[in-house]
């Protein structure tokens, strides 16, 4: 049973999270409950069960919205999805049951994306990491294995805990320490006395170098560090890719900028066209064309 709430003076008054009418007064069973997990809105939760079901609730109105069943297997673990590259509707949950199997279940869409078979033994721990394009998942054997949903592979096997269960599998973001982003510098097409620079410092920025009066002229601010760079001549636009999947364009011309979200992972090249028609980005084996409107 899993039951929200606060408890009132010698009872318990709390909500039952229950998927069909009850007679007053009582409260509803179910298998046993083996994980719960949030979505990073905190708006749902997801329930696994021994029968096999993850149930997704509404935390507004406690009401079941979705219910994935999966037949003859015993459903041990759980994991939402993490908000990432500008997409918060593409939620998705992992689940892992007991015949080794990882699903990929998609929250938006109510369907199965995809199933993996990356253990023999029963699935005890899942977690998406960080960016949430990777899946570990631990078994009781200790074994852990990270694969990749968008493609199904599992390409690596950790047997370093072998002989004990996996309990928890916990992620975190990675240390930028020793993994610095990128130094680029491209001089000004529209004013060859300028050199624009991006690069790991103290603040987030495009610094704006005047090669004759050999000082600093202007700085724009940016919302991360810069993994790409590009210059158009006759727009005077600066195209500048992120590592967080965003695509920002500058108008150096009247100084506002626009966000762009597109890319699964992070944009290490951006390009204009000589006539500048043209924007070409790309984030590992993806390249996607942009047209530039002219003003």
């Amino acid at each position: 049973m899993l039951w929200f709430g606060q408890p009132g003076p010698g009872s318990w008054n709390g909500k039952c999270l229950c998927p069909f009418p009850l007679p007053r007064g009582q409260r509803p069973r179910f298998p046993q409950v083996n994980e719960v997990v949030f979505s990073p809105g905190e708006s749902h939760c997801a329930t696994c069960s021994e029968d096999g079901s993850v149930r997704v609730w509404s935390l507004a109105s406690m009401e079941l919205v979705i219910q994935f069943q999966v037949l003859n297997q015993s459903c041990l673990c759980l994991a939402w999805s993490p908000p990432c590259c500008g997409r918060p509707k593409q939620q998705r949950l992992a689940a892992g049951y007991g015949d080794g199997s990882l699903r990929i279940f998609s929250v938006s869409r109510t369907a199965m994306e995809l199933k993996m078979h990356p253990h023999t033994a029963a699935l005890t721990a899942v977690a998406f990491s960080t960016d949430g394009q990777t899946v570990l998942s631990g078994d009781k054997d200790g074994l852990v294995a990270v694969s990749r949903p968008c493609t199904g592979m599992t390409f690596r096997v950790l047997s370093d805990h072998q002989g004990a269960p996996i309990s928890t599998i916990d992620v975190t973001h990675k240390e930028t320490q020793g993994q610095l982003p990128p130094s680029l510098a491209a001089f000004c097409p529209w004013d060859g006395a300028l050199l624009m620079y991006v690069g790991p410092g103290v603040y987030k920025e495009v610094i704006i170098y005047n090669l004759c009066e050999k000082q600093v002229v202007e700085k724009i601010p940016l919302p991360f560090f810069a993994m790409s760079l590009s210059l158009s001549l006759s727009t005077r636009l600066l195209a500048i890719g992120f590592a967080e999947c965003m695509l920002r364009l500058v108008d150096c011309a009247t100084g506002t900028t626009q966000d762009f979200a597109g890319h699964d992972n992070a944009v290490h090249l951006c390009r204009f066209t000589p006539s500048a028609r043209l924007l070409f980005t790309a984030a590992r084996n993806e390249i996607l064309v942009w047209e530039v409107a002219s003003c």
